[in-house]
């Protein structure tokens, strides 16, 4: 019933659309790095000759195309192709997760209908500043390109399927009095592009991370946006649900996840709050692991070209012995727009992580990075 659902869906959208002619615009950004680190402990030990100062070419460097047309029946068609100008099928492979996309949207009075590989509606809803902010971070995870990470499962500090390009059905309403919801539908979250990952379920879990790619997930999302005197109130609440599996002769607990968000802003002050709690979805049944959440509080503030910015984000995951590995990652950002598309960012950043109380990793560095817009 639900495959024929979609399928009578897509047949209407295509009857209606049938005499597109879209209006098109290109454009595109690059980014390049610089960083050095200080690392103390990298994999448990002090003794370990590790040092990865130097340049770095980034993650997100792309072509965009952005589409849009309007029907004979006032319905409005935008499109966005994305294109990473890395090897999407070499040593690149998951950045294409993040950066390609191609999906068009149809909306109108009813809301907007979005078709193809694009984010999921939490990534749409939740307040992110950890993304938004300067240069990005820590969410970009440029910096870890300058440093050694530890080993084992820290927990989360996104919610499942964030910044993934799997194909989706998404829907956003419209805003009524401040409220608004958003939903998206991923058949197979595994479904990265390429022919080996069209199968559907995974054929195989690392015992660290468990079951990572969840079929039939399902995203609702639910915001309310209000102003008082000047000051803005953001506050988002969500749920995901998805499908697991057995892999050999384990079985995997199904998807089940709660996030929300809480963001204040004031003149060119932003402060926001989120959370993601999966428990124990993705672990092997009965083994006791589980207890998957992060949470992240950050805060920008912009001065014409200026834009400075600062994140502290905790992870904590209960592993089937009963004992806890933790992350703490905090960043001080800057940056500076010099015009013509052309910005220059850097970022301080100190990153520490246990398993049962015995340091993995630690570490603090500064990043510097050189963007440019087209």
């Amino acid at each position: 019933m639900k495959k024929t659902i979609l399928l009578g869906i897509f047949t209407l959208l295509f009857a209606v659309s049938s005499n597109i002619k879209a209006d098109m615009s290109l454009s595109g950004y690059a980014e390049f790095f610089a960083g050095s680190a200080d690392q103390e402990t990298a994999l448990g030990t002090t003794n370990h000759g590790l040092d990865k100062a130097g340049l770095d070419n980034g993650t997100y460097t792309r072509i965009v195309a952005d589409y849009s047309s309007t029907l004979d029946n006032g319905i409005d068609v935008n499109g966005t192709m994305a294109v990473s100008t890395r090897d999407c099928s070499g040593d690149k492979t998951d950045n294409c997760n993040v950066t390609d996309m191609n999906f068009v949207t149809f909306s109108g009075g009813f809301g907007a209908l979005s078709f193809g590989e694009r984010f999921a509606a939490g990534a749409a809803m939740l307040s992110r500043l950890t993304a938004s902010g300067p240069s990005a971070e820590p969410d970009g995870g440029n910096i870890g390109a300058f440093y050694t990470g530890g080993s084992g499962n820290y927990g989360r500090v996104n919610e499942v399927n964030y910044a993934d390009n799997a194909m989706k059905v998404f829907y956003s309403s419209n805003v009524f009095s401040g409220f608004s919801f958003a939903a998206s539908y991923a058949s197979n979250t595994r479904n990265t592009g390429l022919a080996s990952t069209r199968g559907g379920q995974p054929t195989s879990a690392a015992t660290d991370s468990g079951f990572g790619n969840f079929n039939d997930l399902i995203s609702v999302f639910g915001k309310y946006a209000m102003d008082i005197d000047g000051i803005g109130l953001e506050l988002v609440y969500g749920q995901q649900m998805g499908n697991a599996g057995r892999i050999g002769a384990t079985d995997y607990n199904d998807l089940d996840e709660t996030a929300y968000s809480a963001l204040v802003t004031y003149g060119n002050l932003a402060v926001d709050y989120r959370k993601n709690d999966q428990g124990n979805s993705g672990r092997p049944k009965n083994d006791g692991s589980g207890n998957d959440e992060g949470t992240s509080v950050c805060a920008t503030y912009t001065m014409g070209n200026l834009g400075l910015g600062a994140c502290s984000l905790d992870s904590t995951f209960t592993t089937s012995s009963n004992t806890t590995n933790t992350s703490e990652t905090t960043t001080f950002s800057a940056q500076y727009d010099l015009g013509g598309g052309i910005s220059v960012a850097a970022t301080y950043f100190d990153v520490e992580q246990e398993q049962n109380s015995v340091v993995d990793t630690d570490v603090d560095g500064i990043m510097t990075m050189l963007m440019v817009g087209f």
